[in-house]
């Protein structure tokens, strides 16, 4: 009885362990931001490693979750809507490619088209 009592208490104290992560998780600030992934993607060639196949599994992960956190992210300047349709578009071609599909790596380079981006939402200078 005392040993049932204990692994109760156990999974309890781990269930409680973990809510509290999640919610200190949910509180976090978003550490995929829109500045941070054109930094991985100038300074590391990011990108050019996940569409010539070539990154790591993390690298993979890392690139594929700044690809999904884009279109919840502000737009340093221009429409909220432009911002999001071609962030989707990006976060659609990064999961067709990640899947396999046929074609899908000129799909994500072309999704990748910096300008398409920047003339519209980049901010010039850009703030440090």
């Amino acid at each position: 009885m005392i040993r049932k009592l204990a692994t109760l208490f156990s999974v309890l104290a781990v269930v409680a362990i973990i809510s509290g992560v999640s919610t200190a998780e949910d509180k976090k600030e978003n550490k995929y931001t829109t500045k941070k992934f054109m930094q991985a993607v100038k300074t590391g060639g990011l990108h050019t490693k996940v569409i010539k196949g070539e990154a790591s599994e993390a690298e993979t992960k890392l690139f594929a979750a700044y690809v999904k956190a884009l279109p919840t992210n502000k737009p340093p300047k221009g429409s909220a809507e432009s911002w999001k349709k071609l962030t989707g578009a990006l976060a659609k071609a990064t999961e067709n490619h990640l899947a396999g599909k046929e074609g899908s790596a000129e799909a994500l380079a072309k999704a990748m088209n910096c300008k398409a981006c920047h003339t519209p939402h980049k901010v010039y200078p850009p703030k440090k």
